[in-house]
């Protein structure tokens, strides 16, 4: 889980800007206990206009923590993440993110420019007290950085200097764990490097790649997931009882044949585009007491954004994950958006969904406005163009005012400023 992020000159963010996901507690649905004994927020859904940054704001976490996991092959490749603010392109990004892996907090604070990071601390707290992982500084161009490892990782000198040799100015100390194979034991930075490959995920998901077809494959062969997809369409009333594989018959013309068989793409692809028989999903449906399938192709989009969601939410429900959603509430009813959120929140215990959303009705939900920490607001600085965003529970409203009022009317901001519905097309 992420207790704190603040971030810098990134993208429409000029300003610090910062996310804080630190609860007063008690444990809830809302709230999570963390190893440390610290509260934290599951949820976080941020609302504002188009081109406030919203969406910005989950983009900069994700790019953390890839530039933490993620090495560069190329010395002259630019850090990963480096996308400055329009008027401050000569200055560096600095990110900082608080959270937990393997049970442990780490707080790792970076910056860093278009051609190296200049500097990167990570502290862990193995014992509720802060202690050393590991800090760089840069020393200058084809001269290894600066890179001294906290003793209590015991990590042998031998060790500690193949990994220096191996670190190149754009990307971080960590990201070596994914670049080489080291003879010598680096258990500490492996184990972390790891545990972050496998929870903490990409924006919109890893598996954004894969087709459905892939996903629902996957989830027809797994029993426990299986039985969940089947529950969450069927309470979803989307008048599906089940799903399994299918093969379709794939026509090919003979002009088409003769230009896949001329294309200059990999020999696996071609196969699969020359397949004469191709792979899908048939959902079984029912009407008049009576079931027949439906192709995976002629169902709505509404249904195929939920299917692919699903994954997310098997993961956050069956594991410790972190995932970022962006406009969420895109393609989904009302009811159905609240319905998965409210499943997430009580079946998952030190997962966090952070999403961003359109759909304000969720403002009136009552579970909503007593949990206001979970609401973030994004609006763009009209001096600056930049972006800036409050917490639901730092305007000071009473307990009993409604959240989504509130904002209707326009008193917590991140609203469009819309000009007259009247046009004048003539010449002045």
């Amino acid at each position: 889980m992420i207790r704190r992020f603040w971030v810098q000159n990134y993208l429409s963010i000029r300003d610090r800007q910062e996310l804080n996901f630190i609860a007063k507690g008690p444990e809830s649905e809302f709230v999570a206990m963390c190893p440390d004994g610290t509260f934290a927020y599951k949820l976080c859904i941020l609302f504002g206009a188009n081109a406030s940054g919203k969406s910005n704001m989950l983009y900069a976490l994700n790019e953390i923590f890839k530039l933490l996991v993620l090495p560069q092959s190329n010395a002259d490749d630019k850090p990963t993440g480096y996308q400055p603010f329009a008027l401050s392109k000569n200055e560096p990004t600095q990110m900082f993110v608080s959270f937990y892996a393997e049970s442990v907090r780490f707080d790792y604070e970076v910056k860093f420019d278009k051609k190296r990071i200049q500097e990167e601390k990570l502290y862990y707290y193995p014992n509720k007290s802060k202690s050393l992982f590991y800090s760089r500084a840069y020393v200058g161009e084809n001269v290894q950085a600066d890179i001294k490892f906290g003793t209590s990782l015991r990590i042998q000198a031998k060790t500690q200097e193949s990994i220096r040799e191996n670190t190149l100015n754009n990307h971080s100390v960590l990201s070596v764990c994914l670049k080489n194979t080291f003879k010598e034991d680096i258990k500490p930075l492996s184990g972390l490097h790891g545990w972050l490959m496998e929870h903490y995920h990409e924006v919109d998901g890893d598996y954004s790649d894969k087709g459905l077809v892939e996903i629902l494959k996957e989830a027809h062969k797994d029993k426990r997931k299986y039985r969940f997809y089947n529950l969450m369409l069927k309470k979803a009333d989307l008048n599906i009882l089940d799903f399994h594989p299918t093969k379709e018959d794939h026509k090919i013309s003979p002009q088409v044949r003769e230009q896949i068989q001329k294309a200059n793409i990999p020999e696996k692809v071609k196969g699969e585009l020359l397949n004469p028989v191709t792979e899908s999903v048939a959902f079984v449906n029912t009407a008049g007491g009576k079931t027949f399938d439906i192709p995976l192709k002629l169902q709505s989009k509404g249904t195929l954004k939920y299917i692919r969601i699903l994954k997310t939410l098997y993961d956050l429900i069956s594991g410790k994950h972190v995932y970022y959603l962006d406009e969420l509430g895109e393609d989904l009813h009302h009811e159905l958006l609240a319905y998965y959120i409210n499943v997430f929140l009580f079946n998952s215990e030190q997962s966090q969904l952070l999403i961003t959303s359109q759909d304000t009705t969720l403002l009136s939900q009552d579970s909503i406005n007593e949990n206001r920490g979970v609401v973030w607001f994004a609006e763009k600085d009209n001096a600056t163009a930049s972006s800036r965003y409050s917490r639901g529970d730092s305007f000071g409203l009473h307990k009993n005012l409604s959240l989504y009022n509130s904002y209707r009317i326009g008193r917590l901001g991140a609203k469009p400023e819309l000009g007259s519905i009247f046009l004048n097309l003539n010449d002045d």
